[in-house]
């Protein structure tokens, strides 16, 4: 029994297995080969960081016509209490500003206010460039608008950024932001449309709008000095911080765009200083037989000044003035036309400069009176006013200019030179 159940194992391990009872082979599991085109995961760059502020709009696939058709009319209070937030920020930012400056910290109170106050402007913003038809309110869970800044770093924050460098740096991401903001007004304007006749914010320059303010914020928490980190030049939600290269052309631009704003307003105030320059013959003007006039430019405007009498001595017009007997009463008369909104007359509107003893001096006028009535005062269009001006100078002063320097007169004013 033994050698036929031998017999029957032999016969079975020496017969071939049937396709149904064959076993897999024993196999060891390779690893996949490596592709040429992806490096050893040890070779990976980590993922670069986001910028730490982090603005978006959820996209609304319907929006109410009527709530656009009438949206200025929704934004005027809106507008009233973003004015009233503005002076909260503001000095909540320069308590931010001193103390990075000081301790190189920036107060957490400070932060999460100016913040706070930030993202209300986010919210309000949105609504009026109609992403969201939500009336902006301090329900932050339930708006589709997103302002998050992160907590600014302690005893992190460099002090000799703040404000003058970080604004000198900042002054080409803000001729670019310029031009972005005023395309995102076109933008605005064809959403508008789209709106009222779709029902619908047109998705594809959703991004767009969403981007520019994203942008906005970016530069704005970097100015506040919240962090450090330059803003990069992108409106993408995954942008990084700007680099090194970046930020460096961006500081030398800064300069030399600052460079020339600042020589331009110093050209402009020099220029503006100059007075317009007349020569008047003094002696005909005491005989009342010369009229001076000068028509002059404002930024609003043009004020037709006519120079038409000086009273020497004018000791019987300034009875109010009280002189002794070493000094003599000048007393100066303009007849002024307006031909502008508004233009003011001051108490120091004028000034006589003359010669006594070899000496010069400038003589203020001790009063000047509009259509009799004391300065200052305002003239509205199309008013004529008689201007006078006393001045108390020594008897034997001989006058050499007179200078009417008010505001409405140019930013120089007139500048009388008197001949004999």
């Amino acid at each position: 029994m033994a050698d036929e159940r031998q017999r029957e194992l032999n016969e079975q391990n020496a017969a071939p297995n049937s396709p149904d009872e064959t076993s897999p082979p024993l196999t060891w599991d390779a690893p996949p080969a490596a592709s040429p085109l992806t490096p050893p995961s040890s070779h990976l760059p980590p993922p670069s960081p986001t910028y730490p502020v982090r603005y978006d709009v959820a996209y609304s696939d319907h929006l109410s016509r009527w709530k656009t058709l009438l949206r200025l009319p929704f934004l005027l209070p809106v507008w009233l209490f973003l004015y009233l937030v503005q002076f909260a920020l503001f000095p909540l930012v320069a308590v931010g500003w001193t103390t990075v400056f000081w301790r190189r910290k920036h107060p957490s109170w400070a932060f999460q206010g100016a913040a706070g106050a930030m993202a209300f402007s986010a919210r309000a913003t949105a609504f009026g460039l109609l992403q969201t038809d939500r009336f902006p309110s301090f329900d932050i869970e339930s708006s589709p608008v997103t302002l998050e800044f992160d907590p600014p770093p302690s005893g992190q924050l460099s002090r000799w950024r703040v404000f003058f460098w970080k604004l000198t740096l900042l002054v080409p991401q803000l001729v670019v932001l310029w031009f972005l903001q005023l395309a995102l007004f076109a933008v605005t304007v064809i959403a508008w449309f789209a709106i009222l006749i779709t029902g619908h914010y047109p998705r594809g320059l959703f991004p767009f709008a969403t981007g520019v303010m994203r942008w906005h914020y970016r530069v704005a928490g970097y100015f506040f000095s919240f962090n450090d980190r330059y803003p990069p030049y992108a409106l993408s939600a995954s942008a990084g911080p700007a680099g090194a290269g970046a930020t460096v052309a961006s500081g030398i631009s800064g300069f030399l765009l600052g460079g020339g704003f600042t020589a331009l307003i110093v050209v402009a105030g020099i220029l503006g200083s100059r007075p317009h320059r007349e020569t008047a013959d003094y002696a005909a003007l005491q005989r009342g037989q010369s009229i001076v006039e000068t028509r002059v430019s404002t930024s609003n405007g043009h004020v037709l000044v006519a120079l038409e009498r000086i009273y020497d001595p004018g000791d019987s017009m300034a009875k109010l003035l009280r002189i002794d007997e070493y000094e003599r009463i000048v007393v100066v008369e303009w007849r002024v036309a307006v031909d502008s909104p508004s233009a003011s007359v001051s108490r120091d509107a004028a000034y006589l400069t003359a010669r006594s003893y070899g000496w010069e001096h400038d003589y203020d006028a001790q009063i000047v009176t509009v259509d009799n009535r004391a300065a200052p005062a305002t003239l509205g269009y199309y008013d004529i006013a008689l201007i006078r001006a006393a001045f108390v100078i020594p008897a034997d002063a001989t006058p050499l200019r007179l200078r009417f320097h008010n505001g409405f007169a140019g930013a120089g004013g007139i500048e009388y030179e008197f001949e004999y």
